[in-house]
C-alpha cells in the first residue's frame, strides 16, 4: 500500500510507529477496565463470547451490554476491511509482478482499485468462513496459521534489517530510530520468535485428533510447496520484485523533501 501515499518513505514508517504506540496504550487501557468489570471468571469462561458477560457486568444492563457489542462489531468490521485492504493490494502486487495471474493485477479505471484482487480475497475469506459451519476448531486453527504466517514475516523482516546493518548496507532513511535499532531490532526478533511458539500450540485438553492445532502441520506443507515452487519453476521464469516501482516510490520521497 506504500505505492498509493504520498512520501511514502516517510510517511509509512512514521504511520507505523504512532499507530503502534497508540493502539498499544488503548489495549493496555481496555485490558485493565474489562479486568475491573470481569465479576466472575467461572461466568466468563462458561460463557459462548466472554465479553458479553463483562459488557453486561459492567452496565448492569442487558440492553446496555448489547449496545457496546454492537460498537465492538463496528471495530472488527473496520479491522476487516483494513485486512482486506491490504490483503488485495498484496495479491495485485503479486500478480503484477508474475507470482500471480496477471488477469488479478488489473485496476479498475473507474474506482481506481484492484477489483478482481478484491474479489479474489472476499470470496477466500468467505469459503474459510464456512469452516465454521463444520467445526469451530478448523477456523481456529486458521486464523492461527494467519498470525503465524505474519510473525513469520516479521522474523524474516527483521532478520534482513540486522544482516544489513552488520554489514553496513542499511541505507540512511528519512525515518530512522538512530542507535536504538540494533536493540529494538533483537528484542522484535526475539518477541516473534517467543510468540510464534506459543500460537501452534493447542487450544483446548485433552490433546487429541479433534482438538489438535493443525496451524504447523499446515504451514510446514506450505513451505514445502512454495519451495518445490521456487526450483521447479519460479527460480528460472519469475522475473522478481519490480524495481521500477521502488525505484518510483524513493523518486517521490526524495522529490517532496527537497521541495
Amino acid at each position: 500500500m506504500s505505492e498509493e501515499v504520498r512520501k511514502a518513505r516517510h510517511a509509512v514508517p512514521r504511520a507505523m510507529f504512532w499507530s503502534i504506540v497508540m493502539n498499544s496504550v488503548l489495549a493496555f487501557s481496555m485490558t485493565l477496565i474489562w479486568l475491573y468489570f470481569m465479576g466472575p471468571v467461572e461466568d466468563v469462561m462458561n460463557a459462548s463470547y466472554g465479553l458479553v458477560p463483562i459488557v453486561i457486568n459492567a452496565t448492569g444492563s442487558v440492553r446496555a451490554g448489547s449496545a457496546l457489542i454492537g460498537c465492538f462489531l463496528i471495530t472488527v468490521i473496520a479491522v476487516f476491511l483494513g485486512c482486506i485492504a491490504s490483503t488485495s493490494r498484496l495479491t495485485w502486487a503479486w500478480s503484477r509482478d508474475g507470482a500471480l495471474p496477471q488477469w488479478f493485477g488489473y485496476v479498475d479505471r473507474r474506482y481506481r482499485v484492484p477489483v478482481r484482487s478484491l474479489w479474489l480475497s472476499l470470496v477466500i475469506v468467505m469459503l474459510l468462513c464456512l469452516l465454521n459451519l463444520g467445526s469451530s476448531i478448523a477456523i481456529n486453527v486458521v486464523i492461527s496459521l494467519g498470525t503465524f504466517g505474519l510473525f513469520q514475516s516479521y522474523f524474516i523482516a527483521i532478520c534482513c534489517t540486522i544482516y544489513a546493518r552488520a554489514t553496513n548496507r542499511l541505507e540512511d532513511a528519512g525515518w530512522s530510530l538512530g542507535r536504538l535499532g540494533w536493540p529494538i531490532n533483537i528484542a522484535g526478533l526475539m518477541y516473534t520468535v517467543w510468540i510464534g511458539v506459543f500460537l501452534v500450540f493447542p487450544n483446548y485438553l485433552p490433546i487429541d485428533g479433534a482438538y489438535m492445532n493443525y496451524a504447523l502441520p499446515i504451514n510446514v506443507f506450505v513451505g514445502l510447496f512454495a519451495g518445490v515452487t521456487w526450483f521447479a519453476w519460479a527460480r528460472k521464469h519469475w522475473r522478481g520484485l519490480n524495481q521500477e516501482v521502488f525505484e518510483a516510490i524513493l523518486a517521490d520521497a526524495d522529490r517532496d523533501t527537497k521541495d
